[in-house]
């Protein structure tokens, strides 16, 4: 089966946005299916970039290592969304690692394919507004570590990590090195979304009860 048909879903991708559907369809179908499990590095930090991929199913946790070992997670790229491409354009090494989060099912597409789609002024407009839009949320979440106190920092996080589903299946511990605080302090925040009802905890994992509630909370109302 045609990968356009296969995940028709990639055709409201931000890559693809104003492109006629024939256009979307032949990059889609041009492009490599690729599945790996959960913990599989995808694009290594420092190596040399082979080429773009586009997330068809699953979570990538996006993850920088600094000189000293100290792990940075910068974002959770999730259906529809690309890494690489950037470093694919420029031909340079990988900013950062991409890990999988539970299976993840991507399409590859190499450096001479999107070199040769680049051609298309569609194409390289949306690579643009999606690395504005990357800027954007950089900037925000750098203003939201340093400004929102811990309950509505772990708002965030709980929107960000969560499933189609709404549930979280990362640890409280992982929310925690994501706050850069104690799992005591986690653990005190997520009692008191619990006991406001927005969340429930089932079987050690976090489920969104009421998804705008948490977003109201984000928002400070």
């Amino acid at each position: 089966m045609r990968l356009s048909l296969q995940f028709p879903q990639l055709g409201k991708a931000e890559l693809f946005e104003d492109m006629p559907s024939s256009s979307v369809s032949e990059f889609i179908d041009s492009c490599e299916l690729r599945t790996v499990p959960s913990g599989m590095v995808i694009l290594q930090q420092h190596a040399d970039a082979s080429g773009m991929i586009v997330i068809a199913h699953g979570c990538v946790e996006v993850s920088l290592m600094n000189a000293d070992n100290h792990v940075a997670i910068i974002h959770h790229a999730r259906e529809g969304e690309t890494l690489g491409e950037i470093e694919a354009i420029s031909r340079q090494p990988i900013l950062a690692s991409c890990t999988s989060v539970g299976p993840v099912t991507y399409l590859s597409c190499p450096v001479p394919l999107l070199a040769a789609r680049l051609t298309n002024p569609l194409i390289l407009r949306n690579v643009m507004r999606i690395t504005r839009g990357r800027l954007l949320r950089d900037n925000q979440r750098k203003y939201m570590d340093q400004n929102y106190p811990l309950d509505r920092r772990v708002c965030a996080y709980l929107l960000r990590l969560s499933d189609r589903s709404n549930r979280v299946m990362q640890s409280q511990g992982y929310i925690a090195n994501l706050a850069s605080c104690s799992r005591q302090s986690i653990n005190r925040a997520l009692a008191g979304l619990r006991a406001e009802g927005p969340i429930a905890v089932e079987k050690g994992k976090i489920r969104l009860v009421d998804r705008a509630g948490i977003e109201r909370k984000l928002a400070g109302q």
